[in-house]
């Protein structure tokens, strides 16, 4: 039925949409915008297209995308997994939730602001300024007997949520462990913490469930997400003495070191050795995973305090300090800590191998580099995690053949393996193998999540291609694909190449009021503060940058560079600017230095 209604929305040019549901993801809000960019013909989206500057793009070199580490090998989720061992999937950490931001919705039993713009009108319906009507919440029509537990708590509104739950008990349901486990999985999956609090808070009241030591660290977890480090340390306080052992004092350093909170970490990680807790590895790790981000004079500290107390290296500890060495560009340094690392028993594996590659060719190393891709050659038919990295660094290094050789190595490709094949192509700027990779994976599967088709989206907005995005854009709406933060992400990125950052900008506060319980990722508010930084616009770029600030991104360094790009164009003096820096221990770079020393001469200009 989904799809039927998803197909009615959005057919043909005119878009003759069902007057009932709107596409799975997409509010009454962001619908329209979505709809209007797939409507709008290239050359008008062309016309007002703003260059990149390199200056601005050196920028954000840094400003990984959400979904990945960049070249760190993790954020933080090792003293986490040691509770949830053989009961379920990796916890991912991810934004910390901070509310609605402050902004109240609009009414929606009568037109707000945004709908008597003409950009926000739903298409294809009668008269200028109609809406789809609001459906009345109301608790579901489901089968509880038959209906998996995780499937109801993510099919169900937070506001109904404990009421829902309470009847599903009442219909005979046992709650069982591994229900709980998989609801929390899928929750943490789509980053829906608040609503993964809510399900724990359940638990707990309703006493449906003893809880154990990895149950009070994920509850921990998910408080510390939701309402902060502060929430989190008096939920501490209640838990049984028993389990307030040194896995709940890791889950607390996890969440110190998401939120880049030194202090807080040092804290928690010296009670750990006041209260005489086993000192493990992981607590160890996740501390130099914090000074390698903040205070790398500090790992030899760790370090020392390891050697000291006999705690072995863990492999990703090898990990961290080959990153480490590596980011410095102390190539003899690298080396030498894999040396260490196998002269210890611990052969390194794709990930490291990948890390290491990735460092020569960034030094130029390119033989080197060569050597450990060879190495890793020997386990293409065993290994489709081998092959995977194989396809990324031939691309990185430029080389179509063994991409392609590599590729038809496979037999019965998996759909990851189709990813890191678009992903390998993208980088080689091969858009025809791009799409017929992606239409074999197409064919693979009946149904494809929204990650799949999101891969190919981002393909077009790295590489600008405004009409296939636009049309693939169309194409994700008819198969009823559920959008999600990385296809904002591509839409922010399309919208910011075609020079509409109103539309941008727009779209994305729309969809983050329509979905308070999931964040855009961190790349689309820095695409927008570029295209913004761009003009020169110092009033939406200051508008952007207290946006981002309002939701604490983990891991994340507010991005003052670009910010003070803005300043820079418009050449007016940012009074107060290092202030606003040291509050938030930013430093600034030499560039920015300079900037400023050249913004401080200038007289100031209202704006």
């Amino acid at each position: 039925m989904l799809k039927t209604a998803l197909a009615g929305l959005l057919r043909d040019v005119a878009f003759r949409q069902s007057p009932q549901v709107l596409p799975v993801g997409y509010s009454e809000m962001a619908a329209p915008l979505i709809r209007r960019f797939c409507s709008m013909s290239v050359e008008s989206l062309s016309s007002s297209k703003v260059d990149v500057e390199a200056s601005y793009q050196g920028a954000t070199d840094q400003l990984h995308d959400d979904s990945d580490n960049g070249s760190e090998p993790g954020h933080g989720a090792n003293a986490v997994r040691k509770q949830v061992k053989n009961h379920g999937p990796k916890k991912k950490h991810g934004p910390f939730k901070r509310g609605r931001r402050g902004k109240k919705l609009p009414d929606r039993d009568g037109p707000s602001q945004e709908d008597r713009h003409h950009e926000m009108r739903l298409p294809g319906r009668d008269g200028p300024s109609q809406k789809a009507p609001h459906h009345e919440k109301k608790l579901p029509d489901m089968p509880f007997q038959k209906r998996f537990l995780f499937q109801t708590v993510l099919d169900t509104p937070m506001s109904l949520l404990m009421t829902v739950l309470d009847m599903w008990v009442k219909a005979g349901n046992c709650l069982e462990r591994n229900e709980v486990l998989m609801v929390l999985f899928h929750l943490r999956k789509q980053r829906q913490y608040s609503k993964a609090l809510k399900f724990m808070d359940w638990i707990e009241r309703r006493r449906l469930l003893n809880f154990e030591e990895r149950d009070y660290a994920s509850h921990l977890d998910l408080i510390a997400r939701n309402h902060g480090l502060e929430a989190a340390e008096k939920y501490m306080e209640r838990v049984p003495e028993p389990f307030r052992n040194e896995v709940l004092y890791e889950t607390l350093i996890v969440n110190c070191v998401c939120l880049d909170d030194v202090q807080k970490a040092e804290q928690v990680f010296n009670e750990i050795r006041e209260l005489s807790l086993p000192l493990t590895v992981s607590a160890c790790n996740q501390m130099i995973l914090l000074y390698k981000r903040v205070a790398r004079r500090k790992v030899a500290d760790i370090l020392l305090l390891m050697e000291m107390e006999n705690i072995k290296y863990s492999r990703f500890t090898y990990r961290l300090l080959i990153d480490l060495k590596g980011q410095s560009n102390d190539i003899l340094g690298m080396e030498s800590v894999l040396n260490m690392m196998k002269d210890n028993g611990l052969e390194p594996d794709f990930a490291t191998q990948t890390m290491v590659a990735k460092f020569y060719i960034s030094g130029g190393l390119t033989e080197k580099a060569e050597e450990v891709i060879r190495a890793m050659e020997v386990y293409v038919n065993a290994s489709r995690d081998a092959t995977r990295s194989l396809l990324g660094l031939y691309a990185i290094l430029g080389r179509p053949d063994d991409v392609e050789r590599i590729w038809n190595s496979y037999t019965t490709p998996k759909l990851e393996d189709f990813l890191a094949a678009i992903e390998a192509w993208s980088k080689l700027g091969r858009i025809e193998q791009v799409e017929e990779t992606f239409e074999a994976l197409v064919k693979t599967s009946a149904k494809l999540t929204s990650k799949y088709f999101n891969a190919m989206l981002n393909v077009y907005a790295e590489h600008k291609l405004l009409a296939k995005g636009k049309e693939f854009l169309e194409r994700m709406c008819l198969e009823g694909c559920p959008s999600s933060p990385h296809t904002w992400d591509a839409i922010v990125r399309l919208y910011v190449d075609s020079g509409e950052l109103a539309k941008a900008d727009s779209f994305l506060e729309n969809v983050t009021e329509e979905n308070p319980d999931r964040y855009p990722l961190f790349r689309s508010y820095t695409t927008l503060l570029i295209g913004y930084a761009k003009k020169g616009d110092i009033y939406n770029s200051e508008k952007i940058f207290h946006r981002l600030k309002q939701i604490r991104y983990p891991g994340r360094i507010p991005p003052y560079n670009l910010l003070l790009a803005a300043y820079t164009r418009a050449q007016v003096t940012p009074y107060g600017f290092r202030e606003r820096m040291k509050a938030d221990q930013v430093r600034l770079t030499k560039t920015g230095i300079e900037h400023l020393r050249h913004l401080d001469g200038l007289q100031w200009v209202e704006y």
